[in-house]
């Protein structure tokens, strides 16, 4: 789940610039959130 949201992450900003490290960071705070909700 992490890995795939990470991928949409870095898809919403087509790919350009970014961390791949904080792309997954914010995906398991994202997923984190959601589940817990």
């Amino acid at each position: 789940m992490i890995a795939e949201c990470a991928y949409y992450l870095a898809e919403s900003r087509g790919f350009a610039g970014g961390d791949c490290e904080a792309d997954w960071y914010a995906a398991e705070t994202w997923i984190d959130n959601q589940l817990s909700a």
